[in-house]
């Protein structure tokens, strides 16, 4: 994304771009392969099989952000928008959080169906609801705004910054909308699609216009924790 100083979120944005495209693919071979991993590890207790899942879910975003910090020679914190805070952050990401979800509830309401039957399956649901809410919301953002959008905005920057924006918003939802839809399988659920593409342009939209990656957190954490909760109410 280009700052209205003139001044690059990323110093060498195409080499980014190659690294998070990288990372995207790295995770949809992951997301593949888990069903597989899941088969060998039969024998595993639950709780286990969810960090694992966590993990390697996370690891190439985690991976690309850091060598494309690494490779494009910038500051983390600035290049991927996390320096920075301002209160309408947080009123504008409650906004875009709270109208997502209420968005995807409409369509298609969430229902609970978190198993507390045994202690190994509580422990796993915890892992997984607690993981959605608190580290895949920061991972997600910054690999897929910080790194992904805004390296894509500050390459096609010379296209004009309206163009350039809106190309990255496009592309950087896209991809995420994409990623999520192939580890639902087969069988996509409509608030799956929809949940993803609408937090995904709002976080994106929220990242373009203030240059910062509080308010698009604040949104993905929001839509997230609600529907967490509505699965175990």
């Amino acid at each position: 994304m280009v700052q209205e100083s003139g001044v690059r979120a990323w110093r060498h944005p195409w080499a980014a771009v190659a690294v998070a495209s990288v990372g995207a693919l790295l995770v949809a071979v992951v997301i593949l392969w888990v069903p597989s991993m899941h088969a060998a590890l039969v024998r595993w207790p639950p709780v286990l099989v969810a960090l694992v899942d966590l993990l390697l879910l996370s690891a190439p975003l985690i991976g690309a952000v850091v060598v494309a910090v690494r490779v494009s020679g910038d500051r983390f914190a600035a290049a991927v928008g996390l320096r920075g805070f301002s209160w309408t952050d947080v009123v504008a990401g409650l906004g875009v959080g709270l109208v997502a979800r209420g968005l995807v509830e409409l369509v298609a309401p969430t229902l609970g169906g978190v198993g507390w039957d045994e202690s190994g399956a509580m422990a796993a649901a915890i892992v997984a609801l607690a993981g959605a809410v608190l580290v895949t919301p920061l991972i997600e953002e910054c690999f897929f705004r910080g790194l992904l959008q805004r390296a894509l905005g500050d390459a096609l920057g010379g296209a004009g910054a309206a163009v350039a924006g809106t190309v990255a918003v496009l592309v950087s939802t896209a991809v995420f909308t994409g990623l999520h839809a192939l580890a639902a399988g087969e069988f996509v659920p409509v608030g799956l699609l929809l949940g993803t593409a609408v937090v995904g342009l709002g976080c994106g939209v929220l990242t373009l216009l203030t240059g910062r990656l509080a308010g698009a957190l604040i949104a993905h954490v929001v839509f997230n924790a609600i529907g967490a909760a509505l699965l175990v109410w």
